[in-house]
């Protein structure tokens, strides 16, 4: 018997996060039939295992309003979020270092947030790489700055495990980059922004949750499934059965080259539900 196991990023794949107007990018939060999609996936047990550059607590309203009830993958992998009595093993026992925070066993791969900021600091010293972060700002400027609103911009801003970067000229990104990977860091690319992190990723998260379910469900043969639509989903899609790339807000597809890469049609969500429906539900 198989069962399927669903790694999902958020941004342009769940959700429609970004549209683009008049040649600008703006945010928006459009959920669409997602919720009902959603349901259709729980009713047939099938994990949906969120994993994406957002935040906990950006990662948590948006379970919560899709009640999704599986573990989470935060900050590009910077740590795994597990509920309480979810497997039904002791994970300290198979060696994972384990964390508790809100009913949650937390798997954590990433440098604290902390570490991060003050190695940027150093690199603003020492060079005239010019960059805004999301630690730049404050709540409002933020706000303004994402299109979102305040109580939005707070959550995006209560990172852990990595730091956004908002704007940079892309003649110095490849400076950057290179300056970070001296410091046991690296920058990978999203949707519409940056991300700083230590050099952990999602492959590295899904990796030890494979492991995990395959002890869950041993009995059975799991098919695991990424749908992305970044640069940075490259490395959940090297660690997936079957990785499926959907359109960018551009219209286009983000390229990489990867094994057994399916392209769909469709546009962010519209390509996330051709994938569900068609190729997990079979509708």
């Amino acid at each position: 018997m198989s069962r399927y196991l669903i790694f999902s990023d958020i941004d342009n794949t769940l959700l429609q996060s970004y549209i683009i107007k008049e040649g600008e990018i703006y945010h928006t939060e459009e959920y669409g039939e997602i919720k009902e999609i959603v349901q259709r996936l729980r009713k047939n047990h099938i994990p949906l295992v969120l994993c994406s550059s957002k935040t906990r607590v950006e990662q948590e309203k948006i379970r919560k309003y899709l009640e999704i009830k599986d573990p989470f993958i935060v900050e590009n992998g910077g740590a795994i979020y597990i509920p309480e009595d979810y497997f039904p093993i002791d994970l300290e026992e198979l060696g994972l270092s384990i964390n508790r925070i809100d009913k949650n066993l937390v798997i954590e791969l990433g440098k604290s947030y902390n570490r991060i900021i003050e190695t940027l600091q150093d690199i603003r010293e020492i060079s005239s790489i010019k960059f805004i972060a999301v630690h730049d700002l404050s709540l409002p400027e933020l706000a303004r700055k994402v299109g979102i609103t305040i109580n939005d911009a707070k959550l995006m801003a209560s990172r852990e495990y990595s730091e956004t970067v908002l704007e940079i000229n892309i003649n110095e990104l490849d400076n950057l980059k290179k300056i970070l990977n001296h410091r046991g860091l690296r920058i990978l690319q999203g949707t519409r922004y940056n991300t700083i992190s230590s050099l952990h990723d999602k492959g590295s998260a899904i990796s030890i949750l494979k492991k995990l379910y395959a002890m869950k469900f041993e009995k059975e043969h799991i098919e695991s499934i990424g749908i992305g639509d970044a640069l940075n989903d490259i490395p959940m899609f090297e660690n997936v059965d079957k990785p499926f790339l959907v359109r960018n807000i551009q219209n286009s597809y983000t390229p990489m080259k990867i094994n057994n890469l399916t392209r769909v049609i469709g546009i962010g969500q519209t390509g996330w539900k051709e994938i569900i429906l068609k190729y997990i539900l079979k509708e």
